[in-house]
């Protein structure tokens, strides 16, 4: 099967099953209720600093797709939105340019989000298939990017029925190639976590940026499950480390970054996600149906996602980001 009918596969799986096994591990967690914040809600500042650009809350629209029949829609839509809303982009995995020069069009948004920090994507295993800096330079220069995520994902490789499974020696190989790569590396899962012993590995290699992308949003392994004809997706779709456990174990790591992604569906959930130890937050599926339908239906979700965030702030008493990363969430008993 072709990567763009792949891709359209599973854009469709992702809208149409159930793909998410089990609750958010954020909603095991409440907000450490202030009485009098002394505060007011509308001098609560949300923004903060990324890759040296100022965003208006710590959000970004995680990587989806692009090169299939939607991809240009998606990917239009999301980044006049980013724009808009002056929060981060991501796009989906973009292997398939080097492949077929003519999906660039749909990757192609730079001169929509303009402002904003935008970054390119390809999987980290491709380093065993062929690919390396040279190819990975070039996806940043196509669409001018202020970085890229290269994103591991090797149990949903192993379900996928065309899956790349070769994942050996590739932090070794990252870090020969790391210093010829012109852009930022950002590591991605893609919903099954990051170990700390993983994430020790990378940070030593010079990776300062790590998106966990843990348990309790979308499982890959049980959307490619969709796509057989066998049970294995399903054997596998509980098979992750949750995200709250990843962000607390990761965050031991000195001078790491972490991006939680996996499970953030409200605005509260990402003020949980910053309490719990991330620099930014981030989803997907939440933000796949309006993509399909204009850059206002984006909007809508993202400033509802803010409003949320900034109540969450209030309620703890927190004016500023920085504040709220000193305060612990509870458990909900």
């Amino acid at each position: 099967m072709s990567i763009k009918d792949r891709k359209l596969q599973h854009i469709k799986i992702v809208l149409e099953k159930d793909t998410q096994p089990y609750p958010s591990s954020f909603d095991k967690y409440i907000l450490p209720h202030k009485s009098l914040p002394e505060i007011d809600l509308k001098e609560i500042d949300t923004t903060v600093k990324f890759f040296d650009k100022e965003i208006s809350f710590p959000f970004m629209i995680a990587s989806m797709t692009g090169g299939e029949e939607f991809g240009k829609t998606i990917n239009t839509n999301l980044a006049i939105a980013a724009e808009k809303n002056r929060i981060p982009l991501a796009l989906g995995s973009m292997r398939v340019i080097l492949k077929k020069p003519e999906s660039l069009d749909s990757f192609n948004v730079r001169h929509l989000c303009p402002s904003v920090p935008l970054f390119a994507n390809m999987g980290l295993v491709q380093l065993n298939y062929g690919y390396g800096a040279k190819e990975i330079n070039k996806l940043i220069d196509m669409i001018e990017a202020d970085g890229i995520f290269l994103h591991i994902n090797h149990l949903q490789e192993a379900i996928q029925p065309e899956g790349d499974t070769n994942f050996k020696g590739l932090i070794d190989k990252l870090a020969k190639i790391l210093p010829k790569i012109k852009k930022p590396v950002l590591i991605k899962e893609v919903g099954n976590g990051i170990d700390k012993e993983t994430a020790k590995r990378l940070s030593e290699i010079g990776i300062k940026w790590i998106d966990v992308s843990g348990g309790g949003g979308t499982s890959w392994p049980w959307v490619e499950g969709y796509r057989r004809d066998d049970d294995l997706g399903d054997i596998f779709k509980t098979e992750s480390i949750p995200t709250d456990k990843c962000l607390i174990d990761c965050g031991e790591i000195e001078d790491l970054n972490l991006i939680a992604c996996g499970g953030i569906r409200n605005g509260k959930h990402i003020a949980l996600s910053v309490m719990l130890g991330a620099d930014m937050a981030s989803c997907a599926k939440p933000l796949l149906q309006p993509a399909l339908v204009s850059p206002e239906a984006c909007t809508k979700l993202i400033e509802k996602y803010k409003k949320e965030f900034q109540i969450s702030m209030f309620t703890v008493g927190a004016k500023g980001v920085e504040e709220l990363k000193e305060i612990q969430p509870k458990l909900n008993a």
